[in-house]
This record gives C-alpha cells, structure tokens and sequence, in this order.
C-alpha cells in the first residue's frame, strides 16, 4: 500500500488568537488529518509535521501543527493579502509531506 503525502482539501480561513497574538489559519479537516498523523514521519517541535503547502499561486515549506479536531496550517498575513483572501474565505490547499 502506498503512503499518502500530498493531500488537497478546502476549508475556510480563520483568525485565532493564542497566547495574546491573532493568527491567520486553515484547519485541515479531520479525514486529511488523519492521513497526515498516520504517516511515518518526524515529528518537529510541538509534534509539527514539516509540509509544502500552496494556496493558489503561493507556495512556502512550513509546518502544520496538531489541534484538537486535526492539524492548523498557519498562514501569513502576506500570503493571505497576496492571494486576495480575507477571514472567512474558502481556501483551495494543496499539502505535501515533506
């Protein structure tokens, strides 16, 4: 059977805040989630799984890190205002494990 690296999925873009600092973020829905958490990779600091992600014409290596229904893929403020979204968005992504 072949590991799944890349997956593609859409979902909206949301603005947290954690630790007094607001975030831009993509939650991977819980399918794709389990699919990354299965792979046998290493596991980065807060137990982050290295990816190359793209969001239309942009793509950056980052880290997706776990949540409580999945893993959250942060995104620039740059990225975001370079690709015309706004919180509240549906986000076209494309996710693969480095």
């Amino acid at each position: 059977m072949a590991l799944v690296t890349r997956v593609r999925f859409a979902a909206p873009l949301e603005s947290v805040t954690h630790g007094g600092s607001t975030y831009l973020v993509v939650r991977v829905p819980a399918d794709e989630s389990d699919l990354i958490d299965d792979l046998p990779v290493l596991r980065v600091g807060f137990q982050g799984v290295k990816v190359e992600a793209t969001i239309g014409t942009t793509t950056w290596k980052t880290t997706v890190f776990p949540d409580k229904t999945g893993f959250l893929l942060l995104v620039a403020r740059k990225r975001a205002t370079d690709e015309n979204l706004t919180v509240g968005d549906r986000v076209d992504v494309a996710l693969t494990v480095l």
